[in-house]
């Protein structure tokens, strides 16, 4: 797998395994997780409190299992390694990028029980086989106006499903970043990409894609068509032949500090195509465009984790250039793929302090702080796999912890949290 050393990065030397604040939200449904175009009324509303437990474990037959494929053989109802976000159709079915096993999991229904079994799955005949083939480490899935879009990482590509798939043997229908699905081609252009992170597709027709290896997001002004169709607009660089990172007088070299219109290694990616929210993952970040980008190169309005667009230590809450002892309410340590919102509140999966953080109403200040932290007790803390909160990683899981939060995703009265480093998805219900 390339680049996934990212994934190790924690604060203080800490080595992520890879093998009470009430919140309020007004949670949707839909694959990408904002409020549905054309106005439909929101959900009841979602409440949930710090370290609160998950109430149901997907990938593993109890809270305290860690292992890949539940330290066995791959089947319908293990996991291996996930990064992004799950999704949910308009039916209810949920997708889950089990990237580890290169394929897609699909439950007809989000399960309710611990250990539940896929109804059927995407890139394999069958649940046991596991040899790359449609996917080659699919991650994020994003759902909207009928479309489905997986980001399929080492293949350096985006997968479209003009409709959204009701069983097994599905193909996928347009890919985006190459020529064809048998190109294996990366260049700095507009056409291709390279290690795409994450994907959404917007109610209004968009599509998004984080191509972090070249610094960049790409936006197409509606979903591809045709193989190889060239993205429409382009953020991190002026034009789509620059791929540095931090670039920002694009003279092909990294400057010594970011701006607002940089990035590094973007990683998440959230929209609902009238907003951009985008985890910036090397410069310890997540930028939020106020509306939807309309030029190359535009500038984000707010930044989260830092208190101005030149900063990116980690885990910098007096912004000396510094990684302080603890985070706060308001740093972020490598946020990785994460990102999510209802329209209203907003969800970032700390990775590198194993948590995830929840904002109760939009950002719209640099360096605001959040308002809920789910996987550790207080914003303080740390550890991965925390759950007595002594500062060290415990040998079992629980309810309440996290590895390596990689996935956000809201829905109706459920949040939804991949948990990279324990090879799950946790479910959290509203109180």
């Amino acid at each position: 797998m390339k680049n996934k050393e990212h994934m190790n990065m924690t604060p203080h030397g800490l080595t992520v395994l890879s093998l009470t604040a009430t919140l309020t939200l007004s949670a949707c449904g839909g694959g990408s997780g904002g409020e549905s175009g054309g106005g439909a009324p929101l959900p009841p509303k979602l409440k949930l409190s710090n370290f609160q437990p998950a109430a149901v474990v997907i990938g593993q037959a109890d809270f305290a299992g860690i292992r890949p494929n539940q330290n066995g053989a791959p089947d319908a109802n293990t996991l291996q390694s996930l990064y992004g976000n799950p999704a949910v159709s308009d039916s209810g079915t949920l997708f889950i990028g089990d990237y580890g096993n290169h394929r897609v999991l699909a439950y007809n229904t989000i399960p309710t029980v611990n250990n539940a079994v896929a109804d059927f799955v995407l890139g394999q005949p069958d649940f046991t086989t596991t040899e790359p083939g449609t996917f080659d480490g699919p991650q994020q899935i994003s759902i909207a106006g009928g479309k489905m879009a997986v980001a399929d990482y080492d293949l350096d590509r985006v997968l479209i499903y003009n409709t959204v798939p009701a069983g097994a043997g599905v193909e996928p229908d347009v890919v985006v970043g190459k020529s064809g699905f048998s190109s294996d081609e990366t260049h700095c252009d507009a056409v291709h990409v390279t290690i795409p992170e994450t994907v959404e597709v917007t109610p209004n027709g968009k599509l998004v894609v984080t191509d972090s290896e070249h610094h960049r997001v790409l936006i197409w002004n509606s979903v591809p068509t045709s193989h190889g169709q060239p993205a429409d607009l382009v953020l991190g660089q002026a034009d789509f032949t620059h791929c540095q990172q931090n670039d920002d007088n694009q003279d092909g070299e990294r400057d010594e500090a970011p701006t607002a219109r940089t990035l590094s290694f973007p990683a998440g990616l959230w929209t609902d195509g009238s907003r951009l929210v985008v985890n910036d993952y090397e410069n310890n970040r997540t930028l939020i465009w106020n509306t939807f980008p309309t030029s190359n190169f535009q500038p984000a309005d707010v930044v989260l984790g830092q208190a101005d667009f030149s900063s990116s230590m980690p885990n910098d809450d007096d912004q000396d250039g510094q990684t302080d002892e603890a985070p706060s309410a308001r740093t972020l340590n490598y946020p990785y793929d994460g990102v999510d919102s209802n329209g209203r509140q907003l969800a970032i999966a700390d990775s590198g302090n194993a948590r995830v953080l929840i904002w109760n109403s939009f950002p719209t200040a640099n360096f605001q702080p959040a308002d809920v932290v789910l996987g550790q007790s207080d914003f303080a803390h740390y550890a991965p796999n925390d759950d007595d909160q002594d500062g060290s990683m415990d040998s079992a899981a629980s309810a309440r912890v996290m590895i390596s939060p990689t996935g956000v995703r809201f829905h109706q009265d459920k949040l939804l949290v991949s948990d990279e480093g324990a090879n799950r998805v946790l479910v959290f219900q509203s109180q």
